[in-house]
């Protein structure tokens, strides 16, 4: 039950002191407040405070109002209730039309049909695309292209791999040249310039790039090939674990036939002897341990910086692989091979972008010791860790080929790996809904670009403020204009 701080002064009383005080002076007295103070045992401060509410009172209840009949206005006292009975609730509801009539229902008791809702979505769905379409990177950005399926159907994927800003995500018929050439197209008239496009080996994507005439090189993605190589991994291991449980298996029937003493049960029955098993272990342990190294080895080899902290010799990544991937034909394994084979036909596109680092970088290694290149390129690893910029690191006389550096390597590229992680983001919203509605994909583009990263080096940044060097609007206020008839939070 509510009730006053000062119980002695109830509802009649208050509304008594606020009358009086609502009087000039004349007719209310001179130290009349204090009289009331002490009467009531109050300091005059409160006094004042009833009057001002008094007046606010009466001028609401007195204003010009619309004529007719006035709309009904339901009150939500937001207390921890409410909030823990949300929390209770939001776990059970479905983020599908449905869910969300359900999820009304139990928090509120508001009943709308599906129609309402669905039309809702629709309308929020064509803001949130002309919302999207207005905020664009202000920098060439260095594009991340995928495609994620959904009822047989893709959905055409387009990440800044510096901001982490979504540009494209929509359902599409096909993935072919046409299809995709019109999104880059589209991205284009928008305003968005690509500095470089990180892809997997989709056709579609690459003569979509050229249909699109957008003049920038291709990336192959090393997150793929990485990827295929841990499913290779991950099979050698799981053979080689086989391996020695069949060992295990020979020794226990061995000791089944030759114990005076026979355990309980049917005897242990191997088709191997113990010597065999353990030469098919030593094998499968050997091409295991093997493969692994030879691959910690080709990511080591694939790296733009060597070991020493210099830039890597694109001559000798390319030795070195080769030399790595005819060591892994010797392991006599089919998927190895084609492994090692990718590689080999690949290895033209893998070295592109560390070609492309060497030699923006060869006029400003003339000369350069290797002490002060390792010094600029490990400030440049650690720049996250120490949060110090150049002119703090190093001397004046440094400044302007440290910068040089630093930008070159900024703009190394050559993974899709965070329109992957979206990927991982987006597949439950799609499994819900069996495909990607026209309303949801703008709405999810909206609240990622806007929400604000919790960890990693982009922690406490949303997508959009990275991108475009602006403050970013809160995301409540962002879909405050969203369902509201309000200006353009972008003007």
């Amino acid at each position: 039950m509510t009730e006053y701080r000062v119980p002695a002064l109830d509802l009649s009383t208050r509304i008594g002191i606020g009358l009086e005080m609502l009087q000039d002076i004349p007719q209310r007295g001179w130290g009349r407040v204090t009289e009331l103070a002490q009467t009531h045992g109050v300091s005059r401060t409160l006094l004042y405070q009833i009057r001002d509410q008094m007046e606010a009172a009466i001028r609401d209840s007195l204003a010009p109002k619309m004529p007719g009949p006035q709309a009904k206005m339901d009150l939500l006292d937001l207390d921890e209730a409410l909030i823990r009975r949300a929390i209770t609730v939001l776990p059970m509801v479905q983020g599908s039309v449905r869910g969300i009539q359900t999820g009304l229902d139990l928090l509120f008791g508001v009943k709308r049909s599906i129609g309402y809702i669905h039309a809702t979505l629709e309308e929020s769905g064509r803001k949130a695309t002309v919302y999207n379409e207005a905020l664009m990177p202000a920098r060439p950005i260095l594009g991340e292209v995928d495609e994620i399926f959904c009822g047989g159907k893709p959905c055409l994927t387009v990440v800044d791999g510096e901001s982490f800003m979504v540009l494209n995500i929509a359902a599409a018929d096909a993935r072919d040249e046409t299809t995709w050439g019109l999104t880059f197209l589209k991205l284009v008239e928008q305003g968005v310039v690509f500095h470089d496009i990180a892809a997997d080996g989709a056709l579609g994507i690459q003569a979509g790039m050229k249909a699109a005439e957008l003049g920038v090189p291709l990336r192959p993605d090393l997150f793929h090939l990485m990827q295929e190589a841990t499913k290779i991994s991950q099979r050698l291991e799981r053979l080689a674990y086989q391996a020695m449980t069949t060992t295990i298996c020979a020794w226990n029937a061995l000791d089944d036939l030759t114990n005076p003493k026979p355990r309980r049960g049917r005897p242990r029955q191997s088709k191997l002897l113990p010597e065999e098993a353990e030469a098919q272990e030593i094998v499968a342990i050997d091409i295991f341990d093997n493969w692994n190294w030879l691959l910690t080895q080709l990511r080591q080899a694939l790296e733009p910086i060597t070991p020493a902290g210099q830039i890597a010799s694109t001559t000798a990544i390319r030795e070195t692989v080769q030399i790595i991937a005819a060591l892994m034909q010797q392991l006599n394994r089919t998927d190895v091979v084609d492994f090692a084979t990718s590689v080999n036909k690949k290895l033209d596109l893998l070295l592109a972008p560390i070609c492309a680092l060497e030699a923006s970088l060869e006029s400003l290694r003339i000369g350069l010791d290797a002490a002060t290149e390792s010094a600029i390129i490990r400030g440049w690893r650690q720049r996250d860790q120490h949060q110090l910029t150049i002119q703090q690191l190093f001397p004046p006389s440094l400044h302007a080929l440290a910068q040089a550096f630093w930008d070159a390597l900024a703009h190394f590229h050559r993974s899709s790996s965070l329109a992957e992680s979206f990927h991982s983001w987006l597949r439950p919203h799609l499994e819900l809904h069996h495909s990607l509605p026209n309303w949801l994909a703008p709405l999810l583009q909206l609240f990622w670009n806007n929400h604000r990263f919790q960890r990693g080096k982009r922690a406490g940044h949303t997508p959009l403020e990275l991108a475009t060097d602006a403050p970013a609007l809160p995301l409540s206020d962002v879909i405050d204009w969203l369902v509201e008839v309000a200006p353009d939070p972008t003007s």
